[in-house]
């Protein structure tokens, strides 16, 4: 396009221009292409205007790239400037060099799922680009649930065998939420137990610090070794029984041990 034909042609409108349609230079340029063409198709860009637009979407390293090569006058047309791009940004790797790095990634520890699948679609397209694409959704369903940190929810994910990324995705979040409500309630029952057994603890030593009273008095009294039983004797035993049962009262009372579970005790000593 000669420098006369660029000002005569209808240029694009800033305003116009889609907030995420950014390129640096440092992201995938495969993925930035396919989004700009798809937007030039919607939109029934020119030639002039897709210039323009790609222009205004260059940051960085990209844009620094557009200038020098634009300089001094020059005006590319849109198609040359996309060539020249994809030869300094879009440099294919070799098909082996791109599939050992599909082979070798995994979930990293701060990444969400979400991220991950983006990353295995990133990287298996490239790596299996003369395959078919049926062959590339398999092999990339395949790293996702092998490559995610959770071995059991991976390891739940490839014996459901899902059939896309999203279904594989599903699959990991479901066993996922099924395992943490599992352990929620473990760690909740976990919680109450050492409590339950203090206040047992706490009831079986007072019963056993009563019983021993109990049977002290019991030897006292048998140490009178009276022949028959006196007035003196009579007014004793109540005694002892009313305290007996006042004590057992307040045992009770205190520790919420009812009065047939102590007796049942005794009677399995």
């Amino acid at each position: 396009m000669s420098d006369h034909g660029y000002r005569a042609s209808h240029h694009g409108n800033p305003k116009r221009l889609p907030k995420n349609l950014r390129f640096d230079g440092k992201g995938s340029w495969l993925a930035f292409k396919q989004k700009f063409e798809s937007y030039r198709r919607i939109g029934k860009w020119t030639d002039g205007e897709s210039r323009d637009y790609l222009n205004w979407c260059l940051d960085g390293k990209a844009l620094d790239f557009f200038a020098i090569s634009t300089q001094m006058g020059e005006n590319y047309s849109f198609k040359q400037i996309m060539r020249k791009l994809e030869g300094r940004f879009g440099a294919k790797e070799l098909p082996e060099t791109s599939r050992a790095k599909f082979q070798q990634t995994s979930q990293k520890a701060d990444e969400a799922l979400e991220d991950w699948a983006d990353r295995v679609l990133t990287l298996a397209t490239p790596a299996f680009r003369h395959l078919p694409e049926k062959h590339c959704s398999r092999e990339a369903i395949s790293k996702f649930c092998q490559g995610c940190i959770d071995k059991e929810a991976r390891k739940h994910a490839c014996f459901e065998q899902p059939r896309t990324i999203q279904e594989a995705l599903d699959k990991v979040r479901h066993h996922q939420y099924i395992t943490q409500a599992i352990d929620g309630k473990r760690t909740n029952r976990s919680k109450v137990e050492p409590s339950l057994n203090t206040v047992q603890s706490e009831t079986d030593s007072r019963f056993s610090q009563l019983e021993k009273a109990i049977q002290q008095i019991s030897k006292q009294l048998e140490k009178l070794n009276l022949p028959k039983m006196t007035v003196l004797s009579q007014k004793l035993l109540h005694l002892k029984n009313v305290r007996f049962y006042r004590a057992l009262s307040a045992f009770s009372a205190t520790t919420g041990v009812t009065y047939n579970q102590i007796v049942g005790n005794s009677k399995n000593i």
